[in-house]
């Protein structure tokens, strides 16, 4: 646990894939929407969490304490899942075996490093499941009321724990008796009415039945949904899983290059998983009636349920973080095998997801956002063409307090070109030279920037990936 809080609490990211990481720190930073529907309660929570901090600390910055406060939260995971084992097994050595393990899969390291909105609703359910086993080893029914506020408390943290509430629930109803499942059902009531008072008090909507709805779905009804059947929700899906436990990146090259040391890794982990793999020679299926063991039925149920709406979000590996807590729950009722394989298999996670993830992205600065920020800066009547566009739009505000998305566009945006060119603006970009690491976006959607025609160099900018030039150009409308 000491070397994993090292890892979770002082090796912070220093780069950003995603807007969404800086766009909470801006909503902690300025308080501004702090409510969001599919995460309703976790801009809020951290913002009250900042705000005395920030009496005592006036240098505080919103995006750090926000990784601080996520390392923590994994920490807590960790120690609630500790828990949970040992009560289920008795066995002290079994429960910190699989801790370690779950501790190294890289979706808990990474959502413990980084801003995101998945580790802390974690915590919430891992308590809600701690609380379904008590009630399961004492029947008292303290236990269940305990267990659905804390479900439900994970809800408002993220709508996607709403899978594992729905697991326990049919949990309770597996034992045959109404009254448990009655008190479950009860304080989960309290979701709709927290986002009632949400809705109604902050954001101005006027109650009803259908705005209600509206605002609960949010998310789905907006462009960034992605619920679909196909070849890429099997591919990608399978990439997930495997990036659940295994950082899987183009990134990786990138870092073998910057660190020549680091093939060494490669044999080492290979070497770990061989022995591991070994160890498990006498893996066998354990014929058991599921029926008798409810609790790892149950967590069986909230695994299938967590890993479906993945799936059907095209394989969206951020929906998977749960599912490395969930395995060792149900895992041992299924099959026989020696627990020796365990600790190898842990610790070539651990190497791996440190060398090729954590360690280079808290080291290296892959983008140079800083010094693009400034060149924007210096230039407040030219438009800016970027491939990180909204990565860059929220920095910006986030260092500078302005919003400048009207002149910060994207290259297939032609409303934004037209626009921008009836206004006589010069065009500078990033598009035509800036390296990028292959992902999963890169996958999904290809970008061709055949529209843009170059004109001349303006600046340089060096970043650990290479260097990269904003040019001048000129956009034509497709």
């Amino acid at each position: 646990m000491l070397v994993v809080a090292v890892v979770y609490l002082f090796f912070p990211g220093n780069n950003l894939f995603s807007e969404d990481s800086i766009a909470y720190a801006n909503n902690v930073k300025y308080g501004e929407s702090l409510f969001w529907p599919h995460h309703l309660l976790y801009s809020a929570f951290n913002y009250c969490l900042y705000i005395p901090f920030k009496q005592i600390i006036h240098s505080l910055d919103a995006f750090r304490f926000m990784q601080l406060v996520n390392g923590i939260s994994g920490l807590l995971c960790l120690c609630v899942f500790n828990k949970i084992v040992m009560k289920l097994t008795g066995d002290k050595k079994w429960a910190n075996t699989w801790t370690f393990f779950v501790a190294c899969c890289f979706g808990v390291i990474r959502f413990s490093v980084e801003i995101e909105t998945y580790i802390q609703p974690l915590f919430f359910s891992l308590l809600s499941s701690l609380f379904f086993l008590k009630y399961q080893n004492t029947c008292k029914m303290y236990y269940v009321v305990f267990c659905s506020l804390t479900a439900s408390i994970a809800c408002l943290f993220h709508q996607i724990h709403l899978f594992w509430g729905i697991g326990l629930f049919v949990g309770f109803i597996l034992y045959g008796r109404w009254k448990p499942v009655v008190v479950y059902a009860l304080p989960t009531l309290s979701v709709l009415v927290v986002y009632s008072l949400v809705m109604v008090f902050y954001n101005d909507i006027p109650f009803s039945c259908s705005n209600l709805t509206t605002y609960l779905l949010d998310y789905y009804y907006s462009e960034k949904a992605d619920i679909s059947f196909g070849v890429s929700n099997v591919l990608l899906t399978g990439i997930s899983f495997f990036r659940t436990f295994f950082q899987v990146h183009g990134i990786i090259i990138d870092v073998l290059r910057l660190i020549p040391f680091f093939w060494i890794v490669i044999p080492v982990v290979l070497i770990l998983l061989g022995v591991g793999v070994y160890h498990l020679k006498g893996f066998r299926f354990k014929p058991v009636h599921l029926m008798e063991n409810r609790f790892e039925l149950t967590h069986l149920i909230i695994f299938f349920l967590q890993f479906s709406f993945a799936f059907f979000s095209d394989g969206n590996a951020e929906f998977m973080v749960m599912l490395p807590f969930l395995i060792p729950l149900f895992i041992p009722c299924l099959f026989d095998f020696n627990l020796k394989a365990v600790p190898y298999i842990s610790v070539a996670l651990l190497i791996w997801n440190f060398c090729f993830s954590v360690y280079p992205n808290h080291h290296f600065d892959y983008f140079n956002n800083r010094h693009l920020l400034q060149i924007i800066d210096q230039h407040p009547n030219k438009a800016f063409i970027l491939m990180q566009r909204n990565v860059i739009v929220e920095q910006y505000y986030y260092e500078t307090g302005k919003y400048e998305d009207f002149r910060l566009i994207h290259a297939d945006s032609e409303e934004d070109i037209t626009r921008l060119r009836s206004e006589n603006r010069i065009f500078y970009t990033d598009v035509l030279t800036k390296k990028m690491p292959f992902n999963r976006a890169q996958f999904i959607q290809v970008h061709n920037y055949d529209n843009l025609h170059f004109r001349k160099r303006i600046k340089k900018i060096y970043t650990d990936l290479g260097a990269f030039y904003i040019d001048e150009i000129s956009p034509e409308v497709r």
